[in-house]
C-alpha cells in the first residue's frame, strides 16, 4: 500500500467517522427527548404534576427523526462509510498486486 493511498484510506475513514458521530449526535437528541416524555409520564401515572406537556417531547422527538437533516445525516453516513470501504478495498488490492 503505497503512503498516498493510505492518506487516502485514512482520510475517507475519518470522513466516515464524522459522519456516524453527527448521526449520533442527532439520534441522542431525539433519545433525549423520547426520556424526557417517559420521565414525565412516569411522573404523572404515580401523581406528580409533568414539567411540561410529555407530548411536546414526544412530538419533538418524532420531529427531528422525521427531519431533512436526520434523512441526510443518515445519507451521509452511508455514503461516507461505502466511500471508505472502497478506498480501503482499492487500497488494499494495489498493496496485493504490489506484493504480486
Amino acid at each position: 500500500m503505497t503512503s498516498s493511498s493510505m492518506q487516502q484510506a485514512a482520510l475517507s475513514a475519518r470522513d466516515a467517522h464524522g459522519a456516524l458521530l453527527e448521526l449520533k449526535r442527532l439520534v441522542d437528541k431525539a433519545t433525549q427527548q423520547a426520556r424526557a416524555a417517559e420521565m414525565d409520564l412516569v411522573g404523572a401515572s404515580i401523581g406528580r404534576l409533568p414539567r411540561r406537556d410529555p407530548m411536546e417531547a414526544l412530538l419533538a422527538a418524532v420531529q427531528a427523526l422525521q427531519s431533512p437533516g436526520f434523512e441526510a445525516a443518515i445519507s451521509q453516513a452511508k455514503s461516507k462509510m461505502s466511500d471508505a470501504v472502497a478506498q480501503q478495498t482499492a487500497s488494499h488490492g494495489l498493496a496485493k498486486s504490489a506484493r504480486a
